[in-house]
Parts: structure tokens; C-alpha cells; sequence
């Protein structure tokens, strides 16, 4: 067994990755995908990867997401193959992941998991001393709703994909819709705008910028940083965001929608079951 860790990820290395998460997916009946960049972390020489290979297959992958400074949390994603489990592969990568966050400062960190996994291996938590600490939802639609016709807002919406003179717009919108800094803001707008392989809406109302998203697309389009500016909401328009987005990414062919959602945003829970997203899932944090 070798082990390695990355900054990034070659496109060969990706590839094992998604092997092995589809393995793993399959065994554990769960629904997420490690994200397989470090475009968001807060230190970019930090090493994110950590890997295990057996003759050339990946059989074990950890990731750390630590998008903010040493002083927050680091979310730690963990897989390993099925065929190899309980064999140390998990406890070798956590510590060399450990060494990893302890030299750029990070002494605070969760584990990811989800409700599928954690309901199968009823004795996972006590076995390993962890809790859950905090959980989202996990929804996906293959049959989004479409906005209709009479729908009046479609006299005043309108959705189209950022360009660079929205980004100062977006980052004041985002720091206020989700009570983050103007410099993280700032890093997640102008890091998801750079990348050309996400792609990036905004909603208008009478050509005023009221709304932003980013999709990661793959096998399916991953909806995240979705929000609208909090004096719009309550109005439908979210909804009517969403509906646009999937109705302009079918015209592309892409037939699955993903986004993950805090189980105490009710009123975007509710958005997104009118576009015709269900709870597939629950990711659990665990402390």
C-alpha cells in the first residue's frame, strides 16, 4: 500500500477518484461526491489530497475542505473501498491529514459522513468516540418543474450568466445574504467566475442583479452559493431562479440537478420542492 499527498489532483488521479467514490456510493447506498479541487481553500500550496493505491487502484481518498482561516473548521471527507475496509487505510490518511492541517494551524476539524452510512454501521459513532454535530439535506430532481406561462414573473425576471462587471455586485449581495466577509465573499465569486468549467447565473429584476448561483457541472449540475438578496424573498423568486436555471440546462442536455440545503432554511427547502427537488439524503458533520 502507498500513500500520497496532493495539492491538486491529475485528470488520471480524478479518475480513480471517481471509481472509487462510485464504489463506495454502491455499498453505502449514499448520495455524495467528494469535491476533487482545492480551488476554495484558504491556503493554495496546503496539501488537500491524501490518498491510498493498491497496483495502481485507488482505495482510499481523503479530502480536506478549509476554505476559511485557522481559526474555523476544517470539514473532513474520508472514503475508502469497501473490499478494504477496516485495514487502517482510514486511520494512516487521518493522521498524515492531521500532520497536514496542524502545520498550516488548523486544530479544529469534522468528519463528513451521511444518514445512509451511519443508519447501516449502527455502531460506527460509539466506536469511534464521534457525534453529530450538525447535518444538511440532500436534494436532487431528474424532473424539475417547469415555470409557467402565466407565471407575472416572468415579466419582470430574468436570468443570465454573470460577467465580470456583475462581481462586485454578487460579492456585496453574497456577503449580506450569507453573513459572510467581503473578503470570503469576495474569494468564492471571483474563484467560481475564473474557473470556466462552473458556470454562473444571476437573477434579474428590471435588469437589477437580485440573485446569483454557481453550478459544477458533471454527471449531474451541482447548484451551490444559491441565494437571492433578502429584500426579494418571500415572493417566489427563488423558485422562479431555480426553474430557469434547470430549464436553460436542459436545453444542454443535463438531465440531473443536485444542491444540499440547512434543514433550518425552510423557506429554501420549500423553493426547491416547488422546482421538483426531493430529500434524497442527510450529510452528517461529526465532531
Amino acid at each position: 500500500m502507498k500513500y500520497f499527498e496532493k495539492v491538486t489532483l491529475n485528470e488520471a488521479e480524478i479518475l480513480l477518484a471517481q471509481k472509487l467514490t462510485a464504489s463506495v456510493r454502491a455499498e453505502d447506498s449514499t448520495y455524495n461526491e467528494i469535491y476533487l479541487s482545492n480551488q476554495y481553500n484558504y491556503f493554495s500550496d496546503m496539501p488537500t489530497f491524501v490518498y491510498a493505491l493498491d497496483n495502481g487502484k485507488m482505495v482510499g481518498l481523503t479530502m480536506l475542505y478549509a476554505d476559511e482561516k485557522p481559526t474555523d473548521e476544517v470539514e473532513v471527507h474520508v472514503e475508502v473501498c469497501p473490499r478494504y475496509r477496516r485495514q487502517g487505510i482510514a486511520r494512516e490518511m487521518i493522521k498524515r491529514a492531521e500532520k497536514i492541517m496542524n502545520k498550516y494551524g488548523y486544530f479544529d476539524y469534522c468528519f463528513v459522513s451521511e444518514k445512509p452510512f451511519i443508519d447501516n454501521n449502527p455502531d460506527f459513532l460509539k466506536n469511534t468516540n464521534l457525534k453529530i454535530d450538525d447535518h444538511d439535506y440532500h436534494m436532487e430532481t431528474t424532473n424539475p418543474k417547469s415555470i409557467d406561462k402565466e407565471d407575472m414573473l416572468n415579466q419582470v425576471l430574468a436570468v443570465r450568466e454573470m460577467t465580470k462587471s456583475d462581481i462586485k455586485k454578487v460579492v456585496d449581495l453574497y456577503s449580506e445574504a450569507f453573513a459572510e466577509s467581503i473578503e470570503s465573499s469576495t474569494k468564492y465569486v471571483t474563484e467560481g467566475f475564473k474557473d470556466k468549467e462552473k458556470i454562473n447565473f444571476v437573477l434579474t429584476d428590471h435588469s437589477k442583479i437580485v440573485g446569483y448561483c454557481a453550478i459544477d457541472p458533471g454527471s449531474s449540475d451541482y447548484f451551490f452559493g444559491l441565494f437571492v438578496a433578502k429584500d426579494f424573498c418571500g415572493h417566489g423568486y427563488a423558485t422562479f431562479f431555480i426553474k430557469k436555471m434547470m430549464a436553460i440546462r436542459q436545453e444542454k442536455g443535463m438531465k440531473k440537478f443536485v444542491l444540499d440545503v440547512e434543514p433550518d432554511n425552510q423557506a429554501a427547502i420549500h423553493a426547491y420542492q416547488n422546482a421538483g427537488f426531493q430529500i434524497k439524503s442527510e450529510t452528517f458533520y461529526l465532531n
